[in-house]
């Protein structure tokens, strides 16, 4: 089960840059806010109160506008009991992100199809 949340999650988070590229007249940008705080009280509060635990790690690219790459870590949390996610993320290495961790996504799980993950990853992590 758990193995079908990763790959769902990292299947959807695929497809997310491909629809923007195809879509480009109809892209809408916006201005979220974005949750930082100390990492560990955070990563405590994944595990002690909503029963999450890391199921994927990740980086993530981050072009500057001097042509500078930065890598940025990314982790997705899950709790197959409770049916609920977080998506955190470490922020650039700036003196007052030191020791912080963004939430980028928090919700519920609504729905995970075994057979969709297999058509999208051939068996490969199934």
């Amino acid at each position: 089960m758990k193995k079908c949340l990763i790959i769902l999650l990292l299947g959807l988070l695929s497809f997310i840059p491909t629809a923007l590229a195809q879509e480009k007249a109809s892209v809408v940008t916006t201005q979220k806010p974005l949750v930082c705080h100390n990492a560990e009280e955070i990563l405590r509060i994944l595990e002690e109160q909503y029963d999450e635990e890391p199921i994927l790690m990740a980086i993530e690219p981050l072009m500057l506008s001097n042509g500078q790459t930065l890598n940025l870590r990314i982790q997705l949390w899950v709790s197959a009991k409770k049916g609920t996610y977080t998506i955190v993320q470490s922020p650039p290495p700036l003196e007052a992100f030191e020791g912080k961790l963004c939430i980028l996504s928090a919700g519920e799980l609504e729905d995970i199809s075994e057979k969709g993950l297999r058509t999208l990853l051939g068996d490969k992590f199934i």
